[in-house]
């Protein structure tokens, strides 16, 4: 796709683009800045995810298949109301199972193959059609929106990333260690950063925000005054947060 053409599609839009590792803390963070901005939201892996859980459901690995299953995959992001949104397969809730490590790594395979990057781009680029949007991912900046208003690298150590994704398992009641996790973020991390198509990394005018010493509110209210500070020419509020989950 063109830079014109990406101009075209993206219109008077403004969008916000953030990536980064797992365990970052990427979705609270934006799920929050996308209630108090008003902005509708995607996260990005929930497709990689959804494609994943349907490999370890139906035994799919062929590249072309998994292709046309994408393109064909019928899966929404839904805003609940009060900053809560639920990922769908159909009319499945699915928000739960896609958080498993196992369709985690699944999705982090497939995410590799070049195929299936290039079916689940357009659904990413036409997400929100006519609304202000924030996307978070490993590749939003860089190739999905590569002219978004506003670019945000989120990152943290991988040690913290594994501490965090240790204690969200371990409220979900689900026994694991944190050296599991951690070399299972550690690969996933060479393999995002390494592959050929489309690698993490920050966009070179992405803003650079290392959350490792920062707790999610403070994490939180950095990205809303950086979508403040990007639209002071816009007709555009955030409120402050007040979620108790902040």
């Amino acid at each position: 796709m063109t830079t014109t053409q990406q101009t075209i599609a993206k219109g008077n839009r403004f969008v916000v683009a953030v990536d980064g590792p797992a365990g970052a803390g990427k979705g609270a963070v934006c799920r929050a800045a996308a209630s108090q901005c008003q902005l509708a939201y995607l996260e990005t892996g929930a497709l990689y995810r959804a494609l994943g859980l349907l490999t370890l459901q139906e035994g799919l690995n062929d590249p072309e298949t998994l292709a046309t299953q994408a393109a064909q995959m019928p899966f929404s992001y839904r805003n609940m109301g009060d900053g809560i949104f639920r990922a769908f397969l159909d009319t499945d809730d699915v928000t739960d199972a896609l958080r498993n490590e196992t369709v985690g790594q699944a999705a982090s395979r497939i995410a590799a193959m070049p195929a299936v990057r290039s079916a689940l781009l357009a659904f990413q680029r036409q997400y929100g059609a006519g609304k202000n949007l924030i996307l978070d991912g490993r590749d939003v900046g860089t190739v999905v929106w590569p002219d978004a208003d506003l670019k945000i690298y989120l990152t943290a150590s991988l040690e913290e990333r594994a501490n965090r994704r240790l204690r969200e398992l371990e409220i979900a009641g689900k026994n694991t260690s944190f050296s599991e996790i951690y070399d299972a973020m550690a690969e996933r991390d060479q393999r995002d950063a390494g592959r050929a198509d489309a690698p993490l990394k920050p966009a070179p005018d992405a803003i650079l925000l290392d959350t490792t010493e920062l707790t999610l509110t403070q994490s939180i209210n950095q990205v809303v005054q950086l979508i403040k500070n990007s639209l002071k020419k816009a007709d555009f509020e955030c409120t402050e947060s007040t979620h108790g989950l902040l």
